[in-house]
């Protein structure tokens, strides 16, 4: 791996750390902290970790492939797209991240179903 990529993957890395432990909110009742972190889509993500989570190019080719299969119904070719890109769940900026490095050394199909696979064993939710 390029000097480049281990460093801005150590940033994003760091980033979301950083804001996990900064992520502190309070209860309803105003009593103490919960230590829950908000879900996001992958759209809203901060430009750093969509750039470190970002699916290759192998796997964007695979899904627009897919997706052109719905015809000219251009809601339906949408909907497809973010399901195969998984940008129609609910996860955390780490869960994006780890799980996205977790299917990064595949390519196509393969890292497009270990993602999802990934991000839905590990809470994401539909959104």
């Amino acid at each position: 791996m390029a000097k480049r990529t281990i460093l801005a993957h150590s940033v994003a890395l760091l980033a979301v750390c950083l804001c996990t432990s900064c992520a502190t909110l309070t209860t309803s009742q105003g009593t103490g902290p919960v230590t829950a972190t908000p879900l996001v889509k992958w759209d809203d993500l901060p430009i750093e970790l969509k750039k470190a989570s970002a699916p290759p190019y192998s796997a964007i080719s695979y899904c627009a492939s897919r997706a052109s299969s719905q015809g000219s119904d251009s809601s339906a070719v949408k909907a497809d797209l973010a399901e195969c890109l998984s940008a129609d769940l609910l996860a955390t900026q780490g869960i994006f991240l780890s799980c996205h490095f977790a299917a990064m050394g595949l390519g196509g199909k393969a890292y497009v179903e270990q993602r999802r696979k990934c991000l839905m064993q590990s809470g994401a939710k539909p959104g």
